[in-house]
């Protein structure tokens, strides 16, 4: 059993419990237009948000968004089951894991469509479609069972690689890239804006996984909230989402602006980097044209999890995208706002 479905596992009845007794379990739609929303990190991954604040698409749609951010995916999905948040924003393995513990869990929006990872290497030498020029380096990922850890070891799986005749050295998160700048490593996988920092300091991007044939669209991060909530307060979720496909399109037709924004939430980076990682961003459609989620982004999605043991079983009733998505209100945000 991996890490992640234990810790949650245990969380989940204590969460599910005070739940039960929270204010949050109220309609929304009838105490006015405040909408709170947790996010797992500040990361520029999550730019579609910070466009919708900015640009005021969330008044815009007749709502106030109180943002907090919870330091980590389970904290962010624990935050809404306990009730002290309406939404949040991960990646959307936390729903079907609540499943499997008889919890609730609905993604609603996509926030991250592809699988936003790149290898970065000293060299400027493609490594795209020759998977095996990895054979006999060092890579530094996440610890097991994060993502980029995940999806190395399912992409040597998946190429037949040997696992012995590749070195993965697991560094915390956020210091992935020490060991490769050091010289103690040879790769290293990141998402933005690390990417574009290591290439400023002379590193190259080597290998994209959104490149992948297969892998692109990735549910990487959603919008997640619960079946109850839904609910009661259809007229608020509609409102969160609508703003969401806004800030999307807006990211798409105004990018100089979209990255100005970025530059503002980021202000310890260098604009230049902001600017660039943005870009390989919208290269990689990694921020949603359209908040829906399709069923081959889940199910991409699910095939990670369930290889690294986050969920037990896919398909399965718990992990299944019927059980799991309502593109309802994403569907109507898409035919009125997308481009």
């Amino acid at each position: 059993m991996s890490t992640t479905r234990r810790l949650f596992g245990a969380a989940l009845a204590a969460v599910t419990a005070l739940s039960l007794a929270s204010c949050s379990s109220q309609s929304r739609d009838d105490e006015g237009s405040q909408v709170r929303i947790n996010q797992a990190f500040q990361s520029l991954l999550y730019l579609p948000l910070y466009v919708a604040i900015d640009k005021g698409f969330f008044e815009e749609q007749g709502v106030d968004v109180a943002l907090t951010t919870g330091g980590g995916g389970q904290n962010s999905w624990s935050s809404v089951l306990g009730g002290t948040d309406d939404f949040s924003i991960h990646d959307p393995v936390f729903g079907p894991i609540s499943h499997e513990n008889d919890g609730p869990g609905l993604a609603v929006a996509s926030i991250q469509n592809a699988p936003a990872v790149w290898v970065v290497g000293n060299e400027d030498v493609s490594l795209q479609n020759d998977v095996r020029g990895f054979e006999g380096s060092t890579v530094v990922t996440m610890p097991e069972p994060d993502s980029t850890w995940a999806f190395f070891n399912y992409l040597m799986r998946e190429n037949s690689l040997d696992p012995n005749a590749v070195t993965i050295t697991e560094a915390s998160v956020g210091n992935e890239l020490g060991p490769f700048l050091s010289g103690r490593a040879d790769y290293a996988l990141a998402t933005e804006p690390q990417v574009s920092q290591v290439e400023a300091q002379g590193k190259h991007a080597v290998f994209s996984f959104s490149d992948i044939e297969g892998w692109y669209p990735f549910a990487f991060s959603s919008l997640m909230t619960t079946e109850r909530y839904v609910a009661e307060n259809p007229e608020a979720t509609q409102a969160v989402v609508n703003a969401f496909q806004q800030a999307s399109t807006f990211i798409y037709t105004n990018t100089d602006e979209a990255i100005a924004v970025a530059q503002n939430y980021f202000p310890d980076l260098e604009g230049e980097v902001v600017a660039t990682a943005v870009r390989r961003e919208l290269d990689a459609r990694a921020y949603p044209e359209s908040v829906e989620i399709t069923e081959q982004a889940w199910e991409n999605n699910m095939r990670i999890a369930e290889f690294v043991g986050s969920i037990k079983e896919y398909p399965s009733e718990a992990t299944s995208f019927e059980t799991n998505v309502d593109n309802t209100f994403a569907e109507k945000a898409t035919a009125e706002y997308a481009k």
